[in-house]
């Protein structure tokens, strides 16, 4: 290159990824990983078992943990704006209930295994729009002060509590 050439065009830099949104991303492709091996553990006979929560069997709690994750982004939402959906405990208990119970008829590995899926990619859009400024953003959604970061975590930690439901009540925990 000479002082006459131009200098060779360069792409702009785009900024790395933070520490937290790539600790969060880790830890919810180790819950999807997760999900999938408890998910593929399961015969049909332990599909239809109660589980250790009085109020769902193995099929209902696989689709509840698929479902659940499709109300992040409005969480996310939520901590943004700083203001929440606070319904009193006993609806919001029982509308997780029921909404569980009608929610997972017909349910089989397969299409809890989709939605946990669908579920996944709009969670890791929605972590994808999160500012390095936001992650402390946050607001009380159903009762319980929330953050943006808190909101992520929460997947792995609801994960976690049903999974041991499930273990425990096939004998497994």
């Amino acid at each position: 290159m000479t002082d006459t050439e131009p200098a060779p065009a360069t792409e702009p830099a785009t900024p790395p990824a933070s520490a937290t949104k790539e600790s969060i991303r880790a830890e919810l492709e180790a819950t999807r990983s997760q999900y999938h091996e408890l998910r593929n553990s399961l015969s049909e006979e332990d599909w239809k078992k109660k589980s250790a929560n009085p109020s769902w069997d193995v099929r209902q709690l696989m689709w509840h943990m698929a479902w659940a994750n499709g109300f992040t982004a409005q969480g996310v939402e939520s901590c943004r704006k700083g203001k929440g959906t606070n319904p009193p405990n006993w609806i919001a208990d029982f509308g997780n209930t029921w909404m569980t119970r009608i929610g997972s008829r017909g349910a089989t590995p397969q299409s809890v295994g989709e939605k946990f899926d669908e579920s996944h990619a709009k969670v890791l859009a929605a972590l994808d729009t999160v500012q390095e400024d936001e992650w402390q953003k946050g607001a009380r959604v159903f009762n319980q002060d929330m953050t943006i970061e808190s909101t992520f975590r929460s997947i792995p930690e609801h994960f976690r509590e049903h999974e041991a439901d499930i273990k425990k009540g096939l004998g497994r925990s």
